[in-house]
């Protein structure tokens, strides 16, 4: 449970009243995976403002666009977002039903807002903020993780869950790869990371040399790349390292560790839901829900049932969008 529900409403309040006041914003920027991410050190319960960089409108009207695209949906009673078909966060099923712990955890949410029609436009990964934002779809519900540089081109909500980075390598794990610094301390390595994902920044921290990187779209190829050799490593969230390995023949997993930033210190993969800046009512009529279901307990449940540990989610419970972007 998260323990601090009345705290983050009256902090939220209290942001709201002084971002009148001051009238400031921020905004701007390219997506990226190298930003300033969130680190073990940093990371407190106590910053429980909800509003995200660059979550401004920025068509001026702001709140009557926004207004209009979420009383537009409680009309229709319909959604469509967007996912990366990456299983357990999100994905299609055999029926082509979107499922998976985002997908699954926004129908929660969005029934509660009288939304109860899901569907889902399949797009590779590194194409999900590109298309939110041209309208593709109304919102990401595929696990992404937060951090300061994306939060720059959309709005995100706050978390709903964290976890750790792991490798799949060949059984045996002939190079002994561990980490991120494995792979830079082995010269011969290759790894393969998804294009657009946080990996590529953790990899760049870490100073893996740009030949030693094989820059996937999708997460099967990355894993058929694997098995016939032709990379040493796929590095991603443990989760999917897990899921991955556990249906494939000749793999294993490493044990799962968290990437360090310049500083050396530990950066937390927490996951979220994106929004176009200018829908800002629409996130916080989300995030209201959300943080809602999360102190009933309500999500725990849902997520879990895709893999996460009960800590995973506990953990993302006592953090805000605004810890995790700075």
């Amino acid at each position: 449970m998260r323990g601090h529900g009345t705290t983050r409403r009256a902090a939220t309040l209290l942001a709201a009243l002084a971002l009148a006041a001051t009238a400031c914003g921020e905004g701007g920027g390219e997506v990226g995976q190298d930003g300033d991410p969130v680190t073990e050190e940093t990371t407190t319960a106590a910053g429980t403002a909800t509003t995200a960089p660059g979550s401004e409108s920025t068509s001026g009207g702001g709140s009557g666009a926004a207004s209009d695209l979420l009383a537009e949906l409680q009309e229709s009673g319909s959604i469509t977002v967007g996912i990366a078909n990456e299983v357990p966060y999100g994905y299609e099923d055999e029926n082509g039903e979107a499922t998976g712990e985002a997908p699954e955890v926004a129908k929660a949410v969005l029934a509660e807002m009288g939304i109860d029609e899901v569907n889902a436009e399949v797009v590779d990964f590194g194409a999900l903020i590109s298309g939110l934002q041209a309208g593709q779809f109304d919102m990401i519900a595929a696990g992404m993780y937060i951090n300061a540089e994306r939060a720059e081109q959309i709005a995100f909500s706050d978390p709903d869950y964290c976890i750790g980075e792991a490798l799949a390598v060949p059984e045996g794990n002939p190079l002994g790869l561990s980490d991120f610094q494995s792979v830079v301390d082995t010269p011969e390595a290759t790894i393969a990371i998804l294009s657009g994902a946080v990996e590529e920044g953790y990899a760049e921290t870490a100073g893996v040399p740009s030949e030693q990187i094989e820059l996937f779209g999708d997460v099967n190829a990355q894993y058929d790349a694997l098995s016939t050799n032709r990379v040493d490593a796929v590095t991603g969230t443990s989760l999917t390292i897990k899921t991955q390995v556990e249906s494939r023949d000749g793999l294993e997993m490493t044990e799962s560790f968290f990437p360090l930033d310049e500083d050396g210190e530990e950066i937390l993969g927490c996951g979220g839901f994106g929004f176009r800046n200018e829908n800002q009512d629409f996130r916080d009529a989300f995030n209201e829900q959300l943080n809602a279901l999360q102190e009933a307990g309500e999500l725990l449940p849902i997520i879990t049932e895709f893999g996460f540990a009960q800590e995973d989610v506990e953990r993302a419970q006592e953090l805000t969008v605004s810890d995790l972007t700075g």
